[in-house]
């Protein structure tokens, strides 16, 4: 079935079974087999069919997300009888508190493969992360796309692209996102991080005029407001935040940049551990 799951997540991806079957090496109507044995053992259709195109179905969406972490975990038991040999420290410096959540689930499942791995994890700015990676001092750092060239001997590479969203109060009315903003206060995503400042410049572009309460760059501490009604905030969305109690997201289609997560690195040779967790940090940013 792993081989049916790996299909599936081509033809998710491509929303093709001809490209799908090019890329793979296969027939179209195998392709087609594939996914029909998969429809049945699930007992819905993964994707919407049209005459000739197809496209992921609501369901499809979902079991895309599932398919990639059962993959992922089938790939890390080959590793399992070698975990012995991966051992070491890890120096994992986090730009905002906000990655640490995907910090935790990689490291939680990095560790019962790996177990002879420790991890030492610094939360600090972004320029004083760059500043001791470009020193040796990191491993990695896990933030926002920097603004400014790195150094030559500094690496990035994108683990996710979080949209921003308007986080209100359940309690704010099916108001448009616009007059919202001209509403209620605003709590601003400080600008002082690499990423902040696209909230200002959207504020601009959109000619908004807002009323500023606060600005910080923890975003804890902005939904923590947003929940106690203080006001609202344009925030980047990830997963996780979903389940915070008393607030709603709201997309906000106008803006259309998204805020980079990802890892910066020396181009140096890495070692084998740090190679290992950045492929389950990969999984966990998809």
């Amino acid at each position: 079935m792993i081989t049916e799951l790996r299909t599936f997540l081509v033809a998710g991806q491509l929303e093709n079974f001809a490209a799908t079957a090019e890329r793979i090496g296969l027939t179209q109507s195998a392709i087609s087999a594939q996914i029909r044995r998969l429809e049945q053992d699930f007992g819905y259709a993964l994707f919407e069919r049209t005459g000739r195109s197809v496209r992921l179905s609501r369901a499809g969406v979902v079991a895309m997300e599932q398919a990639r972490e059962i993959v992922a975990r089938y790939e890390r038991m080959r590793d399992i009888a070698r975990n012995e040999a991966i051992k070491g420290d890890l120096e994992i410096g986090v730009a905002s508190a906000g990655y640490a959540s995907l910090l935790a689930m990689a490291m939680e499942e990095f560790l019962k493969v790996f177990s002879e791995v420790h991890f030492s994890v610094t939360v600090d700015r972004e320029q004083a992360l760059l500043a001791r990676l470009a020193e040796g001092g990191l491993d990695m750092a896990i933030m926002a796309r920097p603004e400014a060239h790195l150094m030559q001997n500094l690496e990035w590479r994108l683990l996710h692209a979080q949209p921003y969203v308007l986080a209100v109060p359940q309690s704010t009315g099916p108001l448009p996102w616009r007059h919202i903003l001209q509403t209620y206060p605003l709590i601003r995503y400080a600008c002082r991080s690499f990423a902040g400042d696209k909230v200002d410049a959207f504020l601009k572009a959109q000619n908004l005029t807002v009323h500023d309460i606060a600005q910080t760059e923890e975003i804890g501490l902005i939904l923590d407001m947003v929940a106690k009604e203080a006001g609202v905030a344009i925030v980047p969305f990830f997963s996780n935040l979903s389940g915070h109690e008393n607030i709603r997201f709201i997309s906000i289609p106008e803006f259309v940049e998204k805020k980079e997560v990802g890892v910066v690195m020396a181009r140096k040779k890495k070692s084998i551990a740090l190679k290992k967790f950045l492929e389950f940090l990969t999984d966990f940013g998809r």
